[in-house]
């Protein structure tokens, strides 16, 4: 399986949760970094891989859970 997005694919950002805290004060300490890729995309990526090709549906399919009834 080739890695066709890259390291430059991921973006990051970051999120202060201390809503009690001055604005104007922040320091790097008050805020939490996280990562994230553009979801389209890494699904485009997947369905390109030949691994995957046996395991896709393009149609719904009834599932059905161990008590015979059906699951949305």
């Amino acid at each position: 399986m080739s890695y066709l997005m890259g390291i430059d694919s991921w973006k990051s950002g970051k999120v202060c949760y201390n809503c009690f805290a001055d604005p104007n004060h922040l320091c790097n300490d008050d805020y939490t970094h996280f990562f994230y890729c553009n979801p389209v995309e890494s699904i485009e990526v997947l369905m390109q891989q030949p691994a995957f090709w046996e395991h896709m549906s393009y149609a719904p399919a009834k599932e059905f859970n161990d008590a015979a009834e059906r699951i949305y």
